[in-house]
């Protein structure tokens, strides 16, 4: 009998290769070549330098905010807020690091740490709502991404607002830009190497450290866990809170970073937090299954960029296959089986 590790490895990888294939299905009902279109799909995200820097930057936010989900899938919570927090988060930095001038303060570890902390008290709302109040998570960290989108059209538009028509906020000064990691015309930073460390540190806290064990225990069942002298509600709010700042990192990161020249503009976030939930999903809540999910998800928005441009195939087949991996991981169960019998009649035979 296959193990049952072995298949949390391949129910992703099933997922994407049965989404890849209605994929193929549906480009070829549009009149197209699947393997030319998905040559190009591959080759704009993975071929040259320039393709694969481009891939990198956009999956940088994603590894952040679906650490950030992942953390609080852990300890039993889904922090549907970390859109909201990104911004705040954002805004914190454009903040410090267009107005203030000086540079033991303006600098990028100082912004980081400040603007990780705007995520995490902004989650840690929500958190001492479930903690004291019993308000599931899921409504108050939606409430507080909309408090988030009018906070954010209200400095954009006002106090943060830099000179002229567009609102923004002014360019963040030199000594607090993040620096690029090659020298290319595409704005990859160390973004993406703090990315890297977040990894590592996220299963280091989860997996070897006293407060992992207890965010999992409360993750399982919070009564035994309270039983057993852990502080549930202090651990809800850290959860929520640590949560927050991961996935605020990844607003720091596209102010300091250049994405959009060093000053904060709307739409910045995207849908980095929404992202967050599928890659977190498709990387099975570990932290490397969601480096490597941020990473195919990029490559899928990438790539699917130079398959409209060189195609007649929309790039919202990108955003279909997407959808159509999610359903399949939420299919979690029918695919366990799928491998399951197509393993026993492998042995049989």
């Amino acid at each position: 009998m296959i193990k049952n590790k072995v298949i949390n490895v391949l129910v992703p990888i099933v997922a994407v290769l049965v989404a890849l294939l209605i994929g193929a299905g549906i480009i070829g009902y549009l009149g197209e070549s699947p393997a030319k279109a998905y040559g190009y799909l591959f080759s704009g995200a993975f071929s040259g330098k320039r393709a694969i820097a481009r891939t990198l930057l956009e999956a940088t936010p994603m590894i952040f905010t679906g650490l950030a989900v992942l953390f609080a899938f852990r300890g039993g919570m889904f922090n549907i807020g970390a859109q909201g927090q990104m911004m705040m988060s954002g805004l914190t930095a454009a903040a410090i690091g267009g107005f203030i001038t000086n540079v033991f303060i303006s600098n990028p570890i100082v912004i980081l740490i400040v603007g990780g902390f705007a995520g995490f008290i902004w989650a840690g709302i929500a958190g001492i709502l479930k903690a004291k109040l019993g308000i599931h998570e899921v409504i108050s960290t939606i409430m507080l991404n909309y408090i988030a989108m009018s906070f954010e059209q209200y400095c954009l538009n006002y106090p943060l607002k830099a000179p002229g028509t567009n609102p923004q906020t002014p360019p963040v000064i030199e000594a607090a830009r993040l620096g690029k990691l090659l020298d290319i015309h595409v704005p990859l930073n160390y973004g993406f190497i703090l990315a890297l460390v977040a990894v590592v540190i996220v299963w280091f806290i989860l997996e070897k450290t006293v407060l992992g064990y207890e965010i999992k225990a409360v993750g399982y069942n919070p009564s035994a866990a309270e039983n057993n002298g852990i502080n549930v509600k202090l651990i809800i709010v850290l959860v929520l809170g640590i949560s927050g700042f991961l996935a605020g990192l990844g607003g720091v990161e596209r102010v300091l970073g250049g994405v959009g020249q060093f000053s904060y503009k709307q739409g910045i976030t995207a849908t980095y937090g929404f992202d967050g939930i599928a890659v977190a999903l498709l990387g099975k809540n570990t932290p490397v299954g969601t480096l490597l999910a941020a990473i195919l998800f990029a490559a899928l928005r990438v790539g699917g960029r130079a398959m409209q441009f060189n195609t007649n195939v929309p790039s919202q087949i990108v955003i279909m296959i997407q959808a159509i991996i999610i359903l399949l991981i939420a299919a979690d169960n029918m695919i366990r089986k799928w491998i399951e019998k197509a393993a026993k009649k492998g042995e049989e035979i």
